[in-house]
């Protein structure tokens, strides 16, 4: 009677089929507009919830997608870091103690008091240039496994900045560096009120 039922809801085995302890229970890829699994179509797999624009108002390149990956946080932080170590470059060294001779003209002086400024402006950007391209693409790799942006996600960049810089200078230095950049970042971070 048990079989004879299971027979007329289609769930009864077929006769001659051995018995299989691991079946498939659906398919796995069903067909996109299948009513049964909504939620295994391209619209969600891929987080597409919008509906799709018409061709005529699809952009080619998309920039605030460009725009909101690391490879581009990377990228705008190594600039940043750039233009921000030619100004300090520049800076610094017009702040060093001059050792001119009074008796040469006002040329010559400036000639041998700005020699080497370039120098230091390059020197300076390369190095700011590494911090931040370091710090923003790490910071941002972090944010997106984490999920969250907050404090510790800047301790951890500038931990792994300051470690990364100082490598070739050995553990101990790497050690200093991670720790000071970390506080750094920190008592930044709290200052600017995030």
């Amino acid at each position: 009677v048990r079989r004879r039922a299971l027979r007329q809801t289609g769930l009864a085995r077929p006769r001659g089929v051995a018995p299989c302890m691991w079946s498939e229970s659906f398919n796995a890829a069903p067909h996109v507009a299948d009513p049964l699994n909504p939620f295994l179509s391209d619209r969600y797999r891929f987080l597409r919830y919008k509906p799709p624009l018409p061709p005529d108002q699809q952009l080619a390149l998309d920039p605030e997608r460009i725009m909101s990956g690391c490879t581009a946080h990377a990228g705008l932080g190594g600039i940043g870091g750039a233009v921000m170590g030619l100004l300090m470059g520049g800076f610094f060294h017009t702040m060093q103690p001059m050792n001119v001779d009074t008796s040469l003209s006002t040329g010559q002086q400036l000639r041998l008091s700005y020699k080497g400024f370039g120098q230091a402006c390059t020197r300076m950007s390369r190095n700011f240039a590494k911090v931040g391209v370091v710090y923003a693409g790490v910071e941002c790799a972090l944010e997106r496994e984490r999920g969250t942006k907050d404090i510790p996600n800047a301790m951890y960049a500038g931990c792994v900045t300051g470690g990364v810089l100082a490598f070739q200078a050995g553990p101990q230095a790497m050690a200093l560096g991670c720790g000071g950049f970390a506080a750094f970042s920190m008592v930044i971070e709290l200052v600017m009120g995030h």
